[in-house]
Formats: C-alpha cells, sequence, structure tokens
C-alpha cells in the first residue's frame, strides 16, 4: 500500500492520534492484518495505526477467561509488514499452551483479535462461536475516552460494539471466556456433485441429508463447490470434538497424541509449495490470456476445452483424507494457502440457513445457464454460522449459510463491477447480508439498512461515539448511507 503506520504502545498514544486527528481534520484507521478489501481498511492521506506494539496476553485463572490487546494476532501472520508476528506470541499458541481454547476459529487465523471482531468474522459452526465467548471490549471513541463495556453494564454499547468495523473507536483488548484444550479429528472428500452423500439442491431423506441439515448436524463444516462444466466436483471438510474412543493405537492415547495434519493442497517432495505454484501459474495465464488474447496459439475454444481437465487434476476426486490434530491446528482448514502465491478477493452472502436449499439450486441452474461467465475459473466456498447477538454481525438473530464466491487478485478489473453483481441480484429476494470485510456493492446502502433491525440504533450510537467522525472514511460514509 505504501503506507506510513502509527504505532502506538498504549491507550495513552491511541488517544493521542485521535486528538491529533480531529486537530487536523484527518481520518483515523486502523490494520489488523490486511486481510479485508484496502478500502474498507485504509484512510486516504489520514492517520493509519497498526497496533503491533499492543499484543498482550492475560489470563484470568478463577474466571477462565483471557484479556488480550487489539493487536495480537490469532496465529501467525506470514505478511506481517511489522515483522512481529510470531507462533509463540499468538494468542491461539498461548491459549493452548495454557491448557485452554475458544471453541471455533475461522478457516485462517492470521487476524489480528481487533480486525477479526470488526468485521464479524467467523468459523464454520453452528454449534460454536467466537462471539459468544465475549465477556467484555474496551476502545477509544472519537473523543479519546476509553470505554470497557460488557453486556450487563452497557448492553447497547456492547452489542454494536462487536461488529463495529472500527467505526465506533479503536477496540484495544478483548476479554473471552475460555473452554478446555481440545483436539479435533474429522476427513475430507472430493466427489462429483452428484455423489456427495448431502442432498446438495433439495430437502434430504435419511440416507442422505440435507445440506442445511448437515450444517446443522456437523461441529465444524466447509465445502467447496468447483461448479464448472466438466467438473462439477464438492469438496467435503468436516471435523469433530475428539472423544475418548476416538483415541487409537494410530491417533496415540491422549498422553500419547501423534497429530496427522489436515493437507488442503497435495506435497511433493515434501512441501505444498510446489502445488501452490502450479495453481498460480494455471491462473496467471488465464489471467495473462484474458488481458493479451491468444498464448502460445491456444485460441478461446482452446482454453475452454484445457480448463476442465486442469481443474480436474488439482481437484481430485477421492476418497476420505483423515486427520487429527489440535484445535487451533485443525480448525484452520485454509491457513496454509498462500496469499502471495494464490491471491483471493470474496464476496460472502450470509443468507438463512433455512434458504440453503433455494440458494443451492437457484445457483446450480445459473451456473448450467450461463456457463464460464457465471463458473469462472475458481471455486465457490459453502459454511454455517451460528446466530449473533451484535447489532451489525451479518448472522445477527439467526444462523446462516454463506456462500463465497471466489475471484483470483491478479485478475484485472474489478470483480464488484463485472463478477459478483450477478449473484447479489441472484439471491437478492432471499435477505442476504454481507460480510463487512469482503467486497460489497456499490449501492449497499440502498438495501442493507433494511436488513438488520438495529441498524438505526448502531449509527445513533456510532455519532455518539464519534461525534467528529474520526473513523469514517468515504467508503464507509457511502457504505452505510450517512450523509456528510
Amino acid at each position: 500500500m505504501g503506507l506510513r503506520f502509527r504505532h502506538p504502545a498504549s491507550e495513552r498514544e491511541v488517544s493521542e492520534l485521535i486528538a491529533e486527528a480531529k486537530r487536523t481534520g484527518l481520518k483515523l484507521r486502523v490494520r489488523g492484518s490486511g486481510h479485508s478489501t484496502a478500502a474498507a481498511i485504509y484512510t486516504t492521506g489520514g492517520i493509519d495505526v497498526m497496533l503491533d506494539r499492543m499484543t498482550g496476553v492475560s489470563f484470568d485463572e478463577p474466571a477462565m477467561q483471557v484479556t488480550v490487546q487489539a493487536g495480537c494476532h490469532l496465529g501467525l501472520d506470514p505478511s506481517d509488514p511489522a515483522g512481529t508476528s510470531t507462533v509463540q506470541n499468538s494468542l491461539f499458541y498461548q491459549l493452548d499452551q495454557h491448557g485452554w481454547a475458544l471453541p471455533d476459529t475461522g478457516g485462517i487465523i492470521h487476524q489480528t483479535v481487533g480486525g477479526f471482531l470488526s468485521t464479524g468474522s467467523s468459523g464454520g459452526s453452528v454449534q460454536h462461536s467466537v462471539g459468544d465467548q465475549i465477556v467484555a471490549i474496551r476502545l477509544v471513541d472519537g473523543s479519546g475516552n476509553v470505554h470497557e463495556v460488557t453486556e450487563a453494564s452497557d448492553p447497547d454499547v456492547f452489542h454494536a460494539a462487536g461488529v463495529s468495523m472500527g467505526l465506533l473507536g479503536v477496540v484495544t483488548a478483548v476479554t473471552f471466556k475460555c473452554v478446555p484444550t481440545f483436539r479435533v479429528i474429522g476427513n475430507e472428500s472430493t466427489t462429483p456433485v452428484d455423489d456427495t452423500p448431502i442432498d446438495l439442491f433439495g430437502p434430504g431423506r435419511p440416507a442422505r441429508p440435507s445440506l442445511e441439515r448437515f450444517l446443522r448436524d456437523t461441529e465444524h463444516a466447509r465445502l467447496m463447490w468447483w461448479p464448472q462444466a466438466g467438473v462439477r466436483r464438492m469438496v467435503v471438510w468436516q471435523g469433530r470434538t475428539m472423544r475418548p474412543g476416538d483415541y487409537t493405537a494410530e491417533t496415540g492415547s491422549s498422553d500419547t497424541f501423534r497429530r496427522k495434519a489436515y493437507e488442503e493442497f497435495p506435497a511433493i517432495f515434501g512441501s505444498d509449495t510446489p502445488a501452490q505454484l502450479l495453481g498460480s501459474a494455471f491462473y496467471n495465464a488465464i489471467r495473462y490470456w484474458n488481458a493479451r488474447g491468444p498464448l502460445g496459439g491456444i485460441t478461446r475454444a482452446g482454453l475452454r476445452l484445457a480448463l476442465a481437465p486442469l481443474i480436474r487434476f488439482f481437484v481430485r476426486a477421492n476418497g476420505p483424507q483423515h486427520f487429527w490434530d489440535d484445535w487451533w491446528l485443525a480448525l484452520p482448514m485454509d491457513n496454509r494457502a498462500s496469499d502471495r502465491l494464490l491471491p483471493t478477493q470474496f464476496t460472502e452472502m450470509w443468507l438463512p440457513l433455512a434458504q440453503t436449499e433455494e440458494a443451492m439450486a437457484r445457483l446450480r441452474d445459473h451456473y448450467e445457464k450461463l456457463g464460464f461467465s457465471a463458473t469462472g475459473p475458481y471455486a465457490c466456498e459453502i459454511y454455517a454460522t451460528k446466530g449473533s447477538r451484535f447489532w451489525m454481525s451479518p448472522a445477527y438473530g439467526r444462523d446462516v449459510v454463506k456462500i463465497d464466491h471466489f475471484w483470483f487478485g491478479n485478475n484485472a478489473g474489478d470483480p464488484a463491477q463485472s463478477y459478483y453483481p450477478q449473484f447479489w441480484e441472484l439471491l437478492e429476494d432471499l435477505d442476504y447480508r454481507l460480510h463487512w470485510g469482503k467486497y460489497l456493492p456499490d449501492a449497499s446502502a440502498q438495501y442493507l439498512a433494511t436488513r438488520y433491525p438495529r441498524w438505526d440504533d448502531f449509527l445513533e450510537i456510532r455519532e455518539q461515539l464519534d461525534p467528529d467522525r474520526v473513523f469514517l472514511t468515504q467508503y464507509w460514509r457511502s457504505h452505510l448511507g450517512i450523509l456528510p
């Protein structure tokens, strides 16, 4: 980004930066891991902050609670520009060493604590939620005042601050209620769509559950749908907490546990990097072809003919890959994917879980009707999230199915103009909300306000805590429909 970051080491220094922003008329925003769309994170010529000097972790033994400063990463961030992120100083590693855990994680754990909360990020479970474990939130508001809010002490500010997009103030610390550490056992299978042991597009039956039922009944799950003609494969990842009877001679006992890690990419010469390099070369070749025309004499028709077998090479139908591992290593199943080799952009639609069957059937018909212009060469991710108590969470008040459309990050053009609108329009009447850290339509304020019951209450608290609009960039003004 070419930005110059400010690095406060205390809430007092955060307050001083906010005072500077007010005095100079600049906006102030905080960067976590940079996993959200850039416009949602940064200012334009304002004060861009990193909390890499605010990473402390403290344990409250009697309450089984952990208080962690907002700049602490959940796990290792391999792209941390400050160069301070390590496995050992990450929250999840420290929790596990302490014998504690959180009951769920996201698909990656590069994020900072503050960034993960601010956008309403979550994992793939309707049985567990990191948001349920939040006990207290500390933030510095737009006047430089420090607040520590709980559900009991100030329920409205607490419910607004749990997912705030950084618009109420700078979150400086969060307190979580922890659970005892645990292990996860699971498997992943890749099958033709029609052979998947889940009724992906229908109501299901006893021997073949509907997708909605599968997502409700499976403790942790994630599906990757490759819908291209000639491919049409589904990758189903599922896991659950290990029980005493799951320990075998192969896993070792609870005391002599032998990890078997999940492998998202096939190992070549003992590393998954060559497989990611091949995938990167494949998608960059498509990008080059789209930008420059025929590549090495390959015509458009030839490229289309080659796409299906090439994708099938990478997404091979196979029997289950079994894994068993510690919670913080097993649940982030996408953590090994390289943002440098396989940069990926997203729009993520959170629909009521009861709309799963209708949404999947519409997507299937849309893909079949429009072909490559709808499917592209990439995947569609499907997982679920438990309902949230936080007003601006896309899961507020209801369990949701999340449909995440992928776009190769090196592609030319803006997917919000050329690719994502077809899906926003296709599912618009199914009452979806959108992940705040991913691509939003330009006209989002025109309809999102009707989908969040406490929208107006959030905006009122936002104005109270930030009357001078220090944190309100033009991007957020536009997407929330806030007039000058």
